[in-house]
């Protein structure tokens, strides 16, 4: 049974409005984002159940919810919306939502997630090896696919040292400012 919380429904949605510019209420269920999701499998709810579960307010069960962690950020969901709602981009806010609360999340994706925006942030492009690297090592798991990495490097595919990029102070910028405002409280 879902609950509906008409003063935190608002709150959020008014939130939603304002920083991704999507408003939750234009969805009338019609499925078509979680049919085409190639993801949804992994998910503990599907896409359209997490957009009502927003219309209700249940933002904190969203956040905790494997589905938004694991969504791929294909935009298949945004692409199929006949009510050309930005699905993938109110997934991806929460993703930053999440991440800033620092709240618990599936299969190290929350490693996985900081890791990958503090690379981008500091070098203005991701830098996969250095990437992989403090992956591997967060995620307690040095070794993983290490027997990729040679063949790669020696194939001119994956560069061991990383190299910054021209506006990778910018990025690092706007990665701080986006942290900064990555935060629903009153």
């Amino acid at each position: 049974m879902i609950r509906y919380d008409p003063q935190q429904a608002t709150f959020y949605r008014d939130k939603l409005m304002e920083r991704v510019k999507e408003d939750v209420a234009e969805c009338y269920q019609c499925g078509n984002c979680t049919a085409g999701c190639p993801a949804a499998f992994t998910f503990d709810y599907p896409p359209n159940k997490i957009m009502r579960m927003l219309q209700v307010g249940m933002v904190d069960e969203v956040l905790a919810s494997k589905s938004v962690q694991l969504c791929i950020q294909c935009l298949t969901c945004t692409a199929r919306c006949p009510r050309n709602i930005d699905i993938a981009g109110i997934f991806e806010d929460l993703k930053t939502i999440a991440v800033v609360r620092e709240m618990k999340v599936p299969e190290d994706a929350d490693k996985f997630n900081r890791l990958f925006l503090q690379n981008i942030a500091k070098y203005g492009r991701l830098s996969e090896a250095m990437f992989l690297v403090r992956f591997n090592l967060a995620s307690r798991k040095p070794m993983n696919d290490a027997g990729l990495g040679l063949p790669m490097m020696s194939k001119g595919k994956l560069e061991f040292l990383p190299k910054k990029s021209g506006g990778a102070d910018e990025v690092g910028r706007i990665y701080k400012k986006a942290l900064e405002r990555s935060t629903w409280e009153n």
